[in-house]
Order: structure tokens, then sequence, then C-alpha cells
């Protein structure tokens, strides 16, 4: 059976563009993961490899689909080769929303498609090995909010972009 969803991506990238050093995030920031868990909580996750493998246990409450054409089985998780497999196995699923949460080669295939674009924008630019440049043609930001990691003291633009085309 075939069920509609909400396609999302959900991003943090820092004013460099930066946004993965040596398979890990280039900071951390405890506030901008509890965000990351609200958002996602109880929906499916589309990623890469090694975005999965960046993650230090599998996410509660989450359906995890992995696209790799080397991975082998994983438990709690659906492993499959493309993204259009992805997205055919989500419409199998009974979620309101999946999100894309990367790497950047998803982002760079399917961003423009997501009906809505959850952008963590930190305000620092490390170092990195991982740079993706957020362009919204095809969205109108709808929401923002501005915010500081109490216990880094970085400062943090949220933005929720609507899809307009």
């Amino acid at each position: 059976m075939s069920r509609t969803f909400s396609l999302e991506a959900i991003l943090a990238i820092g004013l460099n563009n930066a946004m993965g050093m040596n398979g890990t995030l280039p900071w951390h920031l405890p506030s901008e993961l509890h965000l990351f868990k609200q958002i996602t909580e109880g929906h499916a996750l589309i990623m890469g490899r090694r975005t999965f493998e960046s993650l230090p246990h599998l996410l509660p409450n989450r359906h995890h689909i992995i696209i790799s054409k080397t991975l082998s089985f994983k438990d709690g998780t659906t492993i499959v080769p493309t993204l259009d497999e992805a997205l055919h196995i989500a419409h199998t699923l009974d979620v309101e929303k999946v999100f894309l949460i990367g790497g950047v080669n998803i982002f760079e295939e399917a961003i423009h498609t997501c009906s809505v674009i959850h952008l963590s924008r930190i305000m620092l630019s490390p170092n990195a090995d991982i740079y993706f440049q957020f362009v919204p043609i095809y969205h109108r930001i709808a929401a923002s909010l501005c915010f500081q990691d109490p216990s880094t003291k970085t400062d943090i633009i949220y933005q929720c972009y609507e899809k307009i085309i």
C-alpha cells in the first residue's frame, strides 16, 4: 500500500558551508542536536552510508533508510541502492514525514524536491572536508529562529523553508 508523506530535508551548515569533518559534525552543539531530535522523532530518515556510519547509534523512534551499494544488513535499518528505492520504501511506511538527513550527494540530488527544508546555520567557520552550499531557488523562508547553544555560546539561526514552485 502506498502512503503519502511530506518529504523534508534537515541539515546544519557553517558560515563557510562546512557540514562535516573526518566523518563527524565539525561542531558539538547539544541544543542543535535537540532541535534535530524534536523535528525528526517519530518519522523516517533517509541517509547515505557515511551519514549512517557517523551516527553514534540508531536514533530512537525513527525508521532508518540507508542508501548504499556496499553496506550489508544492519538490524533496525532498511538498506537500498538508490534514492528512488529509498522513497519507494518510505511510501510503505506509516509516517507523516520523511527526512533527508545527508550526505551531500543526497542533498544535491533531491533537496529541490523537498516540500520543507529545515536549515540550521551555525555561526562558525570550522575546518571541514565536506561542504554544501544551500541556494533556496525553489523555497522561501517560512519561519526563522535565532538562539544560542548554552554550553558553547555558539549562535545558531534556524530557518524553515517552504517550497514555492
